[in-house]
């Protein structure tokens, strides 16, 4: 797969038993020198050790929490991007507690599962995740998605949010009354 497609970052078990896991990283390390992110559950620290010689960029014990997995992926991505300094990023992941946004692709999920989202819907998460911990106003929220002038009607953002509510099944989409909303961020 890595001869055919474009990839920004690999994340594997790193006890792959057909191949083993420091024989695909080397052979990783020769055809493509992107990131890999190497996972085990079962590994010692000279697993550890071997597979971060062969090549690995960062060693990660199952389980794992899936916000430390993304931001090490993200910070993989970030230092291999700056080193071979590439301008355009071929990925963006957006996490929020167990919701992950793909901007790439416009994808959403909750957990494991994927979510249909409708354009106004997506772009309203998109923003309110990235302005997490803010009170926004009617009119803010109104500018940045809809880009069209206020008119102090507040039923369409009503509606999309509440279907927005419904898709995602998250309690962090707070009322403020008579001002907005807020999302309360995930410690």
């Amino acid at each position: 797969m890595l001869q055919k497609e474009s990839y920004s970052l690999v994340i594997m078990d790193a006890c792959l038993s057909q191949y083993g896991g420091t024989a695909l990283i080397q052979q990783i390390r020769i055809m493509n020198p992107l990131p890999v992110l190497a996972l085990s559950e079962t590994a010692s620290t000279a697993d550890k050790v071997a597979a971060l010689k062969c090549g690995a960029d960062d060693f990660l014990n199952k389980p794992y929490d899936l916000e430390e997995c993304l931001a090490r992926a993200q910070a993989l991505m970030r230092r291999y991007t700056q080193l071979n300094h590439i301008t355009g990023r071929n990925y963006a992941l957006v996490s929020h507690g167990n919701l992950m946004l793909d901007t790439a692709r416009r994808q959403v999920t909750v957990g494991n599962e994927k979510v249909i989202l409708t354009k106004k819907e997506y772009d309203l998460l998109l923003y309110f995740i990235k302005n997490s911990n803010r009170v926004l106003t009617f009119e803010q929220i109104y500018n940045a998605v809809w880009h069209e002038e206020y008119l102090m009607d507040n039923s369409t953002i009503f509606y999309h949010v509440g279907n927005l509510r419904k898709k995602i099944k998250v309690d962090w989409i707070e009322s403020v009354y008579g001002i907005g909303y807020r999302i309360r961020g995930i410690n």
